[in-house]
Protein backbone atom coordinates (compact mmCIF):
# COMPACT_ATOMS: atom_id res chain seq x y z
CA UNK A 1 0.00 0.00 0.00
CA UNK A 2 1.43 3.15 -1.35
CA UNK A 3 1.35 6.54 1.59
CA UNK A 4 -0.60 7.86 -1.06
CA UNK A 5 -3.21 5.14 -0.97
CA UNK A 6 -3.05 5.15 3.28
CA UNK A 7 -3.88 8.78 3.27
CA UNK A 8 -6.82 8.78 1.30
CA UNK A 9 -7.73 5.51 3.34
CA UNK A 10 -7.82 7.72 6.66
CA UNK A 11 -9.42 10.60 4.99
CA UNK A 12 -12.33 8.31 3.42
CA UNK A 13 -13.23 6.08 6.22
CA UNK A 14 -14.03 9.25 8.31
CA UNK A 15 -16.24 10.35 5.36
CA UNK A 16 -17.79 6.62 4.82
CA UNK A 17 -18.92 6.41 8.73
CA UNK A 18 -19.75 9.92 8.96
CA UNK A 19 -21.92 9.56 6.02
CA UNK A 20 -20.51 12.27 3.58
CA UNK A 21 -19.88 12.77 0.56
CA UNK A 22 -16.97 12.78 -1.07
CA UNK A 23 -15.68 14.72 -4.19
CA UNK A 24 -12.55 14.08 -6.16
CA UNK A 25 -10.50 14.20 -9.34
CA UNK A 26 -9.99 10.71 -11.03
CA UNK A 27 -7.96 9.81 -13.53
CA UNK A 28 -7.55 6.76 -15.25
CA UNK A 29 -5.39 6.45 -18.33
CA UNK A 30 -6.64 3.29 -18.98
CA UNK A 31 -10.49 3.97 -19.80
CA UNK A 32 -8.97 7.72 -20.66
CA UNK A 33 -11.19 8.97 -17.68
CA UNK A 34 -9.75 12.69 -16.23
CA UNK A 35 -12.99 14.23 -14.74
CA UNK A 36 -14.52 15.26 -11.26
CA UNK A 37 -16.44 12.70 -9.48
CA UNK A 38 -19.12 13.45 -6.64
CA UNK A 39 -20.25 10.07 -4.69
CA UNK A 40 -21.89 8.65 -2.09
CA UNK A 41 -18.85 6.59 -0.30
CA UNK A 42 -19.69 3.23 1.01
CA UNK A 43 -16.70 1.27 1.37
CA UNK A 44 -12.65 0.65 1.35
CA UNK A 45 -11.33 -2.28 0.15
CA UNK A 46 -8.78 -4.67 -1.34
CA UNK A 47 -9.18 -7.32 -4.37
CA UNK A 48 -6.70 -10.21 -4.59
CA UNK A 49 -4.87 -8.26 -7.22
CA UNK A 50 -3.64 -5.83 -4.56
CA UNK A 51 -6.22 -3.33 -6.07
CA UNK A 52 -7.50 -0.99 -3.34
CA UNK A 53 -10.38 0.33 -4.59
CA UNK A 54 -13.91 2.75 -3.47
CA UNK A 55 -16.94 1.47 -3.92
CA UNK A 56 -19.44 4.20 -3.91
CA UNK A 57 -22.73 5.55 -5.70
CA UNK A 58 -22.29 8.06 -7.97
CA UNK A 59 -23.71 11.60 -8.24
CA UNK A 60 -23.11 12.64 -12.04
CA UNK A 61 -23.27 16.39 -12.20
CA UNK A 62 -25.57 18.27 -14.77
CA UNK A 63 -22.82 18.31 -17.14
CA UNK A 64 -22.01 14.75 -16.69
CA UNK A 65 -25.68 13.58 -17.02
CA UNK A 66 -26.27 15.25 -20.51
CA UNK A 67 -23.28 13.22 -21.46
CA UNK A 68 -25.28 10.12 -20.62
CA UNK A 69 -23.78 9.50 -16.59
CA UNK A 70 -26.42 8.07 -14.85
CA UNK A 71 -26.40 7.54 -10.90
CA UNK A 72 -24.93 4.01 -10.41
CA UNK A 73 -22.73 2.22 -7.98
CA UNK A 74 -19.26 2.19 -9.53
CA UNK A 75 -15.60 1.42 -8.46
CA UNK A 76 -12.80 3.99 -8.23
CA UNK A 77 -9.00 2.77 -7.85
CA UNK A 78 -7.29 5.03 -4.94
CA UNK A 79 -4.54 5.59 -6.74
CA UNK A 80 -6.19 6.98 -9.54
CA UNK A 81 -7.38 9.75 -7.24
CA UNK A 82 -6.58 12.83 -6.31
CA UNK A 83 -7.97 16.53 -4.75
CA UNK A 84 -10.06 14.91 -2.08
CA UNK A 85 -13.31 17.05 -0.70
CA UNK A 86 -15.28 15.61 1.89
CA UNK A 87 -18.57 17.46 1.36
CA UNK A 88 -22.21 17.76 3.17
CA UNK A 89 -23.59 14.24 4.82
CA UNK A 90 -26.33 12.21 2.68
CA UNK A 91 -29.29 11.23 4.60
CA UNK A 92 -30.27 7.50 3.50
CA UNK A 93 -28.00 4.11 2.74
CA UNK A 94 -28.08 2.52 -0.51
CA UNK A 95 -30.30 -0.45 0.36
CA UNK A 96 -28.73 -2.87 -2.32
CA UNK A 97 -25.20 -1.87 -0.94
CA UNK A 98 -22.82 -5.31 -0.33
CA UNK A 99 -20.60 -4.87 2.65
CA UNK A 100 -19.03 -7.72 2.04
CA UNK A 101 -17.15 -6.03 -0.76
CA UNK A 102 -18.21 -8.32 -3.36
CA UNK A 103 -15.12 -10.83 -3.57
CA UNK A 104 -12.85 -7.99 -2.11
CA UNK A 105 -9.76 -9.65 -0.19
CA UNK A 106 -9.58 -7.58 3.09
CA UNK A 107 -12.44 -4.70 3.75
CA UNK A 108 -10.64 -1.61 5.20
CA UNK A 109 -13.89 0.05 6.33
CA UNK A 110 -17.85 0.00 5.23
CA UNK A 111 -20.54 2.12 6.04
CA UNK A 112 -22.54 -0.43 7.44
CA UNK A 113 -20.18 -1.65 10.22
CA UNK A 114 -19.72 -0.15 13.42
CA UNK A 115 -15.96 0.27 13.94
CA UNK A 116 -13.66 0.26 10.99
CA UNK A 117 -12.08 -3.61 10.07
CA UNK A 118 -8.60 -2.21 10.17
CA UNK A 119 -7.06 0.83 11.51
CA UNK A 120 -4.53 2.61 9.13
Amino acid sequence: MTPHEQLLIASICPAIQAKNIIRFWYENSTAQIKEWRIVEPYLIGMYANRSIQLSGWLLPTPEQIQSGKKEAWRSYILKNISQLQILGQFQNSRQDFDPQGSGMKEIFCSGKMDAFMRIV
